[in-house]
This record gives C-alpha cells, structure tokens and sequence, in this order.
C-alpha cells in the first residue's frame, strides 16, 4: 500500500511532467535546427603587380622545369596556422585554406616567375629534358602568421630552393633562398593573413627569378639578367 507521502510525491511528479516534456521537446527543436557554419576560407591571391606582365618583343629566357614544391608537416592541413611562441603553434578551427597549401604556393610562384622578364616559360612537375634549360626545387621552411602579446604581430616565411642547369655556360647547381622579414600582420584578421603571405610568396618568385644563373645562350637565345 502507498504511503501518504509517496502519493504526493508522485501527483507532484505527474503534475510537473507536461512542463518536462515541452522543455524537452523544445530543447531538442533548437538542437536540430540548421546552425550557421562559421568556417571560413581562404585562398593565396598572386598581386596585382605580378599580373602587370612587362611587355616583350620575342620572348627570351630561362624555361623552367618546377618540381613539387615541398612544405613541413605541420603545414599540410587545411587550418591556417599562428605561431604563438617559440615552439608553440595554433590551428585556426573556423579559419582555413580553400587548397592545399603547397597548391597555393605553387601557383603564386608560378605566376611570379612567369612576370620576369628573363623567364620564358614554367613548366610544373617536370622531370627535365631537351625542352627546358635548368629544373627548380623549393622547400618551404615556414608559411605562417606570428602573434605576440607583447610584440607587433607579423607574418612568418621562409624557403629555400636549388636550380640545377645542363648548360655548359652556367653551374650545374645553386642554392638560394628567402626569408620575408618585418612584415606586419594585425594579429586577428586573417583575410590580411593570407594577403601578407600572397606577397611574400611572390617576394620569394622574384628572387628566385633573380638567382637564376646568368647566360649568354640558351638554345640560341639571349637572356637578360632579372631586375632588381
């Protein structure tokens, strides 16, 4: 037999469980509701400055033979990533590349190389051959933004390559490389993010397009040294 006590106990339970239920179901009606995503994505962009190629009469220059370009581990997710302290790194959840990040770098330089005017052509992924004059390789030593409490937050970007020619005029094989430096980033947005490194990618092109060794035939054809 139920006791007083438990009897009242359970009308007060009967009479709260209409309210639970319609708690329940509305909680459960906001869970299921569409949420908006806040991913957001980014592309490297080649400069407007790049695109501005020099006029020329008939071409001359280096064609080029671009292997795949190489990065670090750490750079080949989508997040983008932040430098926040010396061995400390961070993943930006909601803030990624469209592509994969050596696509992106790849493509920039691309373009960059293409700009100078002592490039003729760029051909991607190739093993060499009677057609090209001299084969590039690029490690990325770092593609990132650097932010800092006490300190203006900036960009970091670093690459190294080796161009190798079959030339009898030019050495068979030269290192170089790039290094952005004191380049500002605002620490938060990372649509600036990605445009400080667009141009310190294309930074790294014309360097590189001015590494290239200097020759005085190339297949028959003269080329001139890059500008500065």
């Amino acid at each position: 037999m139920i006791s007083k006590r438990a009897f009242q106990t359970l009308r007060q339970i009967r009479q709260c469980l209409p309210g639970l239920v319609a708690a329940l179901l509305l909680a459960g009606c906001k869970f299921l509701r569409p949420q908006a995503d806040p991913t957001r994505f980014y592309i490297l962009t080649v400069p407007p400055a790049v695109m501005e190629r020099p006029a020329r009469g008939k071409l001359t220059g280096w064609r080029i033979g671009f292997q795949p370009v190489e990065i670090p581990g750490y750079l080949r997710g989508r997040s983008m990533v932040v430098r926040t302290g010396t061995n400390e790194i961070h993943f930006a959840e909601f803030d990624r590349w469209a592509e994969p990040l050596e696509q992106g770098i790849t493509r920039v330089l691309k373009e960059t190389l293409r700009s100078a005017p002592n490039v003729e052509s760029v051909s991607l992924n190739s093993h060499g051959g009677d057609s090209l004059d001299c084969d590039v390789s690029i490690t990325i030593l770092a593609c990132e933004g650097v932010r800092s409490e006490h300190e203006t937050s900036s960009i970091r970007f670093a690459a190294k390559w080796e161009i190798r020619t079959s030339r009898s005029d030019t050495p068979a094989s030269k290192l170089g490389g790039f290094s952005a430096t004191n380049v500002i980033w605002d620490g938060g947005g990372y649509t600036q993010l990605a445009e400080r490194l667009s141009e310190a990618i294309a930074g790294a092109g014309r360097a590189l397009a001015a590494d290239l060794p200097v020759a005085t035939n190339l297949s028959g054809r003269t080329t001139t040294p890059a500008r500065p």
